[in-house]
């Protein structure tokens, strides 16, 4: 991705696949464990050791452990609460500016669809 080709963040196409089974949450979780809930990410490029991308998020509620990423939420709405460590919801909505931490344990949330945020994260290279 190139400055010179921009993209419009709320536009951009993702392709969505259903969460893996151990991020199954109660309720959300089907007989196969997976839910309804699905999951998108494009990665749009690296900066000074740094990835940033796409992630979208439907309807429904989820696990994941974080990496460390600092994101803005783009649309949708809902929250984060938190397993691991003990400390209170963050809730999403566009314009939100979120830190995570990496090893974090924790449950999306999302009520209003798509959820969709612009990440940070260190480089995995």
């Amino acid at each position: 991705m190139s400055a010179m080709v921009p993209i419009s963040t709320h536009d951009f196409p993702l392709d969505h696949e259903r969460i893996e089974e151990w991020q199954g949450v109660g309720s959300t979780t089907s007989a196969t464990g997976n839910g309804d809930a699905t999951t998108a990410f494009a990665e749009l490029g690296t900066i000074a050791g740094a990835d940033y991308g796409l992630w979208e998020m439907s309807t429904g509620e989820m696990r994941d452990v974080e990496g460390d990423e600092v994101f803005l939420v783009i649309s949708g709405k809902g929250r984060i609460e938190f397993d691991e460590p003990d400390v209170s919801p963050v809730e999403l909505a566009p314009g939100m500016l979120v830190r995570l931490e990496d090893g974090m344990k924790t449950r999306w949330c999302v009520d209003k669809a798509p959820l969709r945020k612009l990440f940070i994260a260190p480089s995995e290279e």
